[in-house]
């Protein structure tokens, strides 16, 4: 399973950095963040790097204002609002959004959807047109169709059954799926909708088709499971987590300055620094430490004998430590057969559940990054997952 970059504000100096050190990736760029005259030299950036680029085209809520999103070529057109009925002509949205993905030289072609809270025949019927639309304007593109789901949709299996049955006639190469999370959260605490996208991305997947889950975080690490191609994730929360009101400009889109944040990958968890130094002087701090293929440059400095405030360690040493560390769990989390898979997921949750059981023995907590409710919240969404598709993927493995 691959990371790619989710694009959002602030993260062009970290994605070129990333790129660069390990000499490939894929960004997915955000025209909520960049003008579309900067694109195409952001985009060569990237390419000169050896990075792959993908265009998602945010048009999740037609009817809402966004500034940077309405001065795109695609979304300028007079009839953009009626998209979510069928009646618009998607050829004013397509051509210039096939063009612009061109001038990109962009991987594939991520075609766009609005966000619903029903599933029903006329979506099926809208999304068949778009992607019918598509292939006038292209015939060399893989074409990835966006499925935008609110958290009613995905808190009702049968509405994700039905998903599935009307993706199998879609001509696709593969799926490219954001999820609202309830409560505005950035970790799920639900364990029904944990499964609700595991199973999606089962489906789908047994139907030979890719599938990349934007807006992601560390507790997607799970879609392993269903041998998902990519996750992808980004800096701040709201490119971890899926929000409306990210694509909707009211007074200001600026972004606050956040506390700064520590990963630690064994437990699944992020601390604050003051913590962290309690962490030292309780001696508890080297379990927290990133090992083997997680350590890193950017929080290296973390682990001398200063205690962690004294450091210097901040917020862009942050970001880069949280991508890096999620993108070589993602690179091992799925194993060459089901079993092996699962038994690893389970041992990671193990684990980290020994850790943060020390942790908050000592006072030490991550507060809403903290991990301890959402063990056993992926726990029993794996459980329920299993239950259903053990013996489907121990023998579909391979072929897919």
């Amino acid at each position: 399973m691959d990371l790619y970059l989710q694009m959002g504000h602030g993260m062009k100096s970290h994605v070129l950095e990333l790129i660069t050190k390990l000499n490939k990736g894929c960004v997915i760029c955000s025209p909520a963040n960049i003008e579309q005259d900067r694109l195409v030299k952001f985009s060569n950036d990237i390419q000169k790097k050896k990075g792959k680029v993908l265009l998602d085209p945010q048009i999740y809520f037609p009817q809402k204002y966004h500034k940077n999103l309405s001065q795109y070529s695609y979304w300028c057109c007079d009839d953009i609002t009626s998209l979510t009925s069928g009646k618009t002509s998607y050829q004013e949205i397509l051509k210039p959004l096939v063009e612009l993905n061109q001038s990109i030289n962009a991987q594939a072609l991520i075609l766009p959807s609005f966000s619903v809270s029903a599933i029903n025949d006329q979506w099926d019927e809208v999304q068949k047109k778009i992607i019918d639309c598509a292939y006038h304007f292209t015939k060399s593109y893989t074409l990835f169709h966006t499925i935008s789901l609110s958290n009613e949709v995905m808190m009702d299996e049968a509405q994700i059954e039905k998903i599935i049955s009307y993706v199998e006639n879609w001509d696709v190469g593969g799926l490219y799926i954001v999820c609202e999370h309830p409560n505005k959260s950035y970790l799920v605490e639900n364990p029904l909708w944990i499964l609700n996208l595991l199973s999606l991305v089962t489906g789908i997947k047994r139907l030979h088709k890719k599938v990349i889950v934007g807006y992601a975080n560390h507790q997607m690490l799970c879609l392993s499971l269903a041998k998902c191609d990519a996750i992808a994730s980004g800096t701040f929360l709201n490119v971890r987590s899926f929000e409306s009101d990210r694509f909707e400009t009211i007074e200001s889109d600026n972004i606050s300055r956040r506390s700064v944040w520590y990963y630690s990958p064994q437990a699944l968890s992020e601390y604050k620094i003051p913590y962290l130094d309690l962490a030292k002087q309780g001696g508890l701090f080297d379990s927290l430490a990133p090992s083997g293929i997680m350590k890193n440059q950017y929080s290296n400095m973390l682990f001398s004998a200063e205690i962690p405030s004294s450091t210097g360690y901040g917020e862009r040493e942050s970001h880069r430590h949280y991508l890096w560390c999620l993108r070589n769990q993602c690179s091992s989390a799925v194993r060459s057969t089901y079993k092996e898979t699962l038994d690893a997921q389970l041992i990671f949750l193990e684990t980290a559940d020994q850790i943060l059981s020390a942790m908050r023995k000592n006072g030490i907590r991550g507060q809403d990054r903290d991990f301890s409710d959402y063990v056993d919240v992926n726990r029993a969404a794996i459980a329920a997952h299993k239950a259903s598709f053990e013996f489907v993927l121990s023998k579909e493995w391979d072929s897919f």
